[in-house]
């Protein structure tokens, strides 16, 4: 059953569709607002990524380690969102991994059409990869297939820094019959944040490009290069078939997947982390994996880290073989 600061936040949302903003500048301000609302996370230093576009930041926590970070890009339906509204859900993930955070800021459509936001998105790996070897990519929403599309970008040509991806609730089909059937319809009634979106958002950030093109609609992509992947959207949303499709299609193509449906959730529960109860538990388990993945502890046609490594050292260590 859901928590009581899942209830209080739910009243919230809908009191909020009243007064939702009725033009893309006010919906930027809002965003904006709810950015400086955030309230530092005891043991993370919260900073401007200065190396990045405005707004960017990085989140750093005590005793960091130098071997891993997560790039996380914010949502936003590519119109709108901001780096500082992940800043609760970054210091969260900081906390769970020891790594840095980078929440990088983009280009917003319709000023700044596809591929701008994704090739921010790349500069800004970039600057995660001169912080550390390794660089888990997330995103929620939006930035959800952002980060699924540079995890392509970077497959493409054998990235080995891009270890694993993180996907909260993603966009991952733009093309036009997805906004008229499944759970974009069936879930309009359930859906607290998108029960009233449209595909409008998905037509200014494409400005006449294909939809189907793999990386603005990364399920219809060759998915089998691609890292471990950890997968969560709410049952209750209209995104829910976006998540299903990826997931599925990535393990059937060999990709190790972690998949997990929260009933009740509204779209982006894990911005809320340190306050929601729901979403603080996503991120602790969000971090299990990251740190999974970093050990060596994932399968993903890799050996695995520790344990013999040939049978001299199976017998070396007293143990028969079968």
């Amino acid at each position: 059953m859901p928590s009581k600061a899942f209830a209080l936040i739910a009243g919230i949302i809908r009191a909020g569709r009243e007064n939702a903003p009725t033009d893309r500048e006010s919906e930027r301000r809002q965003s904006a607002g709810q950015a400086a609302m955030y309230q530092r996370v005891a043991g993370v230093r919260d900073e401007p990524a200065a190396a990045l576009r405005d707004g960017s930041y990085l989140m750093t926590p005590q005793d960091s380690r130098d071997d891993l970070v997560v790039l996380y890009i914010h949502g936003g339906g590519f119109v709108s969102g901001a780096a500082g509204t992940c800043r609760s859900t970054g210091a969260h993930l900081a906390l769970g991994t020891r790594a840095r955070v980078v929440l990088p800021e983009y280009r917003l459509a319709p000023e700044e059409p596809y591929p701008a936001a994704l090739d921010d998105c790349e500069a800004a790996f970039e600057y995660a990869a001169s912080l550390a070897p390794h660089v888990v990519v997330a995103g929620e929403s939006a930035g959800a297939n952002l980060a699924a599309a540079l995890l392509l970008r970077r497959a493409a040509i054998g990235d080995p820094r891009a270890i694993a991806g993180v996907l909260y609730s993603g966009v991952f089909d733009q093309r036009e019959e997805r906004y008229r059937e499944g759970s974009w319809v069936d879930r309009a009634e359930t859906d607290l944040a998108l029960g009233g979106a449209d595909g409008s958002m998905s037509a200014l950030y494409l400005a006449g490009h294909r939809a189907d093109d793999p990386f603005v609609s990364p399920v219809v992509a060759d998915l089998g290069n691609l890292p471990p992947l950890f997968v969560q959207v709410s049952g209750a949303e209209r995104l829910l078939d976006d998540s299903l499709d990826i997931a599925t299609r990535a393990a059937r193509a060999g990709v190790h997947v972690e998949l997990e449906v929260r009933p009740k959730m509204f779209h982006g529960w894990q911005l809320a982390a340190g306050f929601l109860p729901e979403a603080t538990e996503a991120v602790e388990r969000t971090a299990a994996f990251v740190n999974r993945v970093a050990e060596g502890r994932v399968v993903d046609g890799a050996a695995l880290l520790g344990g013999p490594a040939s049978l001299d050292e199976v017998h070396g260590a007293g143990v028969e073989a079968p």
